[in-house]
């Protein structure tokens, strides 16, 4: 843009060869060209001239040109000097006296300009000389291009583009990057406390910064000369206005200030920064702001991470996340708070339950659950869902916490218990009503808290008793919730442990098909049976184990169970059948007269009440003796059925002397005058008062059932290993059965002891502490 248009156009086609030809004749025919002369010529038609025009350019406005015509004369001389025969082939001096020129050039009449100026006005000539210089290298490089194409390519030179830039560097750029970079901090720090500055200015000096390393685009320069100092005065920067914030705000205050800070930054990178520098410059803003005041933060007394879990800030939570998770030690200690923050709720709610610890438990449940779903909601499920955006850390925070309290008894109920009656109560009939999908939901959310339990075979052992009643007296409110349920357990813990729980449900199938295979064969022998009978046929290894009686039935019942024998033992031959009473269900048509007039009511009674009550169709009255002699029932057992006939809500009987204690010769008769709305009436059962002793039961059961999981795990363990130490052993086998129960490891011990007397494993003669096992 400096050479000026010709006046007058070449012509097209012959005229243009013409004068290229005569061109070419006239070179051919000049005479040599000495050094001086040429050089001289060179200097003032071009290099001279074009620093004037810059110099007396103003505004990007060029008062003066350089024409097509000087142009192609400053490049003929330099073509000629450069072509020449050998004494007077000038390239070399050519190349010293460019290089020569531009040092003069930057010496004398850039770096002076330069240095009279200070701050700003500094900034705004470097900025300038160094667009000037870049032009005036960059005409040179075209008028010299023949140097560079055979002379410095020939001698691995440096070019004369990179020799200009070079000298920039070592002249001009070397002697005032100090007060630069201190210009440029100086404005950089104006913007930090919100001065309006010229960004143009500090981006194109930042440019000059990186320019500087060369045309291999190396950033040693930038990085050495300016990011340095940059990094260091934002550390320290950000350490005064750290401390300054976190003596006078709070953390969500500070957080919101420190997140503008982070961002403020990053557009400063955008605006005026080489991209290389965010990573770095974002890390000091983050050690500064984040990293090193990070646990005086987070324990402000008021307004602490603590406090924002008391009072659920949701927002500063998510802020803390976001910014904390920036820093590779910013998690630990928030998920070490929270952690400990879930426990103290969850013990608070222990320690309250357990005043009330006789009282109706399934509230205290209900509490765990709604607990659990408010921190998981809090922890979240994956990125933008929930404040900690579901991070391992808190979800491992949070199973610690949660495996603290919940495996709190309550009195002498263990969770595990408490869950498996609360899983009880929304599965029967008669507990809570939902829909199916809230039903699913909250077992959902039993099986998650479940996941916690440490003993889980005690929740097992409860749930398989419950789901034996539910299956056997009709009492569960839907077959799909029940196999929903035990296929969660089974995702959780494995096959093996609801093995007996799916085996309970195949057989209640089973059972049906049994029970039509029955009616058809009474239909097809034609037999007669004096009442209806419907069979539960169980395999006992899947089932509760249930006490055997020796219930003398009456001889309605006797006619019907031989009946049913005998098909079955058509059916196998392998199998046999034991009876279990205590289980069993009657509906019983009671005949009565309330003031004289007949009346009938269908009563829906235990298989015992219905022995009982049929006792009174040979005698209207009989003294408690008697039934029990009839009946061969153990006296405390056979009391709760006769008291749930005489003083329940329906007093089918009634018992001379009234009242709850029954002594062998007390009267029982029949009364003649009961009578109530209902035609068809579900006689209740008098509540057990054992239930401690079934639950110590329930626990014998367990504890008998711990001790071959032990066995086995260890022998598994023995058969793989050949040969272990004790240490290794009980660790390996806690491991194994961490899954259903934490072991004690006395108990491994103790079974350790007994497959070594049972000739299983063989202690080591030489180290008794190395256990060696015996095919």
């Amino acid at each position: 843009f400096f050479f000026a248009q010709e006046r007058q156009r070449q012509r097209p086609g012959r005229q243009r060869r013409a004068g290229a030809a005569s061109q070419a004749l006239h070179i051919m025919n000049a005479q040599v060209i000495q050094l001086e002369d040429g050089w001289n010529k060179l200097k003032t038609g071009g290099v001279l001239k074009i620093e004037e025009i810059l110099e007396d350019a103003s505004g990007g406005v060029y008062k003066h040109r350089i024409s097509t015509d000087e142009y192609s004369q400053l490049y003929t001389t330099v073509y000629t000097m450069c072509t020449q025969k050998p004494p007077n082939n000038w390239s070399e001096p050519l190349y010293n006296n460019y290089c020569e020129a531009v040092i003069d050039y930057l010496t004398a009449r850039i770096l002076p300009r330069i240095k009279e100026k200070h701050d700003e006005a500094m900034l705004r000539e470097l900025v300038r000389r160094w667009e000037n210089h870049k032009t005036i290298i960059r005409f040179l490089s075209h008028v010299f291009k023949y140097l560079d194409r055979f002379y410095v390519k020939r001698l691995s030179l440096p070019e004369l583009a990179e020799v200009g830039s070079q000298k920039f560097l070592e002249i001009v750029f070397n002697a005032v990057k100090r007060e630069v970079r201190t210009a440029i901090l100086e404005l950089v720090r104006r913007e930090r406390e919100c001065e309006q500055v010229d960004k143009q200015l500090i981006k194109s000096v930042i440019d000059i910064f990186v320019e500087m390393g060369g045309s291999r685009a190396s950033l040693e320069t930038y990085a050495t000369d300016f990011e340095e100092m940059l990094l260091s005065t934002t550390a320290d920067y950000y350490s005064r206005e750290s401390a300054k914030w976190a003596g006078n705000d709070s953390f969500p205050e500070y957080m919101r200030k420190a997140e503008d800070r982070l961002k403020q930054e990053q557009d400063r990178v955008a605006n005026y920064l080489h991209s290389s520098t965010e990573e770095k410059l974002l890390k000091v803003c983050e050690e500064q702001l984040l990293q090193n005041p990070e646990q005086q933060l987070l324990e402000k007394e008021h307004s602490g991470c603590e406090k924002l879990l008391l009072d659920n800030k949701t927002e500063d939570l998510s802020r803390m996340f976001r910014l904390f998770s920036r820093i590779p030690t910013g998690l630990p200690p928030i998920a070490n708070i929270v952690r400990k923050h879930i426990t103290d709720v969850g013990l608070a709610l222990v320690k309250k339950q357990s005043v009330n610890a006789e009282g109706d438990l399934m509230p205290y449940v209900q509490e765990l659950l709604d607990i659990h779903d408010k921190y998981t909601e809090l922890v979240g499920s994956g990125p933008e869902k929930g404040c900690f955006q579901g991070h391992n850390i808190f979800h491992k925070a949070m199973k610690e916490a949660f495996e603290v309290f919940v495996n709190k008894d309550i009195g002498k109920s263990a969770t595990a218990e408490l869950l498996s009656n609360f899983c009880d109560n929304l599965l029967k009939k008669s507990g809570e009503r939902l829909s199916d999908e809230a039903l699913e939901d909250k077992l959902e959310k039993v099986v998650r808290l479940f996941g916690y339990l440490s003993d889980k075979d005690i929740f097992a052992e409860f749930y398989k008793k419950q789901l034996a009643k539910r299956l056997l007296l009709a009492r569960s409110s839907s077959d799909d919730a029940e196999r929903s349920m035990i296929a969660k357990l089974k995702l959780r813990c494995g096959a093996q442990f609801t093995s007996k729980l799916e085996g309970m449900v195949t057989d209640m199938n089973l059972s049906q098909d049994i029970q039509s295979a029955f009616a058809e064969h009474v239909k097809d022998k034609e037999l007669e049976l004096d009442t209806d009978l419907t069979v539960q046929v169980l395999t006992t290894g899947f089932w509760p184990t249930y006490k055997s009686d020796e219930l003398n039935l009456p001889k309605e019942m006797l006619q019907c169970i031989e009946t049913f024998k005998a098909f079955y033992d058509l059916r196998t031959s392998h199998r046999r059948l034991r009876w279990v009473h205590s289980l069993g269900s009657a509906t019983v048509v009671g005949k009565f007269t309330p003031s004289g007039k007949s009346k009938e009511h269908d009563l829906l009674v235990s298989t015992y009440q219905a022995c009982i009550l049929l006792l009174f169709n040979e005698a209207d009255s009989m003294t408690f003796s008697d039934i029990q002699g009839h009946l061969n029932l153990p006296a405390e057992e056979l009391k709760r059925y006769v008291l749930s006939l005489c003083v329940g809500k329906y007093k089918i009987l009634t018992k001379d002397p009234a009242g709850k204690e029954v002594a062998p010769t007390d009267k029982i008769t029949y009364n003649a005058a009961f009578s109530d709305r209902a035609r068809r009436i579900k006689v209740p059962m008098i509540a057990a008062k054992i239930t401690q002793e079934e639950k110590d039961a329930t626990r014998a059961t367990v504890d008998e059932d711990r001790k071959h999981a032990i066995e086995a795990a260890i022998v598994r363990i023995m058969k793989t290993r050949k040969s272990l130490d004790h240490q290794k052993l009980v660790l390996e086998a806690s491991t194994q059965l961490m899954r259903h129960f934490k072991p004690d490891p006395k108990q491994i011990k103790k079974r350790i002891e007994d497959l070594i007397h049972r000739e299983y494993l063989e202690r080591d003669p030489s180290n008794p502490n190395l256990y060696k096992y015996l095919a």
